[in-house]
């Protein structure tokens, strides 16, 4: 997959603002680029490592 520059910045601004406790929010995006975004938020928060203690960010959206 090719990811778009500008939505690997909004993610990675997005989990700056999670883990410095900012209030963060996610920007307005095409349903295409969603599935870039969790990508790069889920490689960026540490999710999907295996270790099973890794966050998630999933409350920080309000789905867990």
């Amino acid at each position: 997959m090719t990811f778009d520059p500008q939505i690997v910045a909004q993610a990675n601004q997005f989990v700056n603002a999670l883990r410095s406790g900012k209030p963060a929010h996610v920007p307005v995006l095409k349903l295409e680029h969603w599935q870039q975004f969790m990508t790069t938020v889920n490689a960026g928060y540490g999710a999907g490592s295996g270790n099973g203690n890794t966050p998630s960010v999933y409350p920080a959206l309000g789905l867990a």
